[in-house]
């Protein structure tokens, strides 16, 4: 069953009010080259979705899947991709797993809420 497009729209009015960033992710060196950690590199999307902390547990129920992530973001379309840094209220989550439905994209991610 395809999912009629004012449907879709009236979904994303209502239920998608966050502002959200996908950042590609970069390896932080120091001057000498020895990897001191991970970081934002580039800005790739931005979009309204709907945001959500929620337990592992949950979210293996859920999906069937054992995903390390603690948050489900939901929106109407995304280039986002697995390992990019999806920001949220001055927060850095890393994407875990996507999952892309008739009607929305659903996108796992694990982080800190720096907010």
């Amino acid at each position: 069953m395809e999912i009629p497009e004012e449907f879709k729209k009236a979904i994303a009015d209502t239920f998608y009010d966050k502002d959200i960033e996908i950042w590609t992710s970069a390896t932080i060196k120091d001057d000498e080259g020895a990897v001191v950690g991970n970081g934002k590199l580039e800005k790739i999307d931005s979009f309204k979705g709907n945001f959500q902390f929620s337990t592992r547990e949950y979210i293996q129920q859920e999906y069937g899947k054992e995903i390390e992530a603690n948050a489900i973001v939901t929106c109407d379309k995304t280039v986002a991709e697995i390992g990019n840094i999806l920001v949220y209220n001055k927060g850095d989550y890393t994407i875990k797993s996507l999952i892309v439905g008739d009607s929305h994209t659903t996108i796992l991610v694990e982080g800190d809420d720096n907010g």
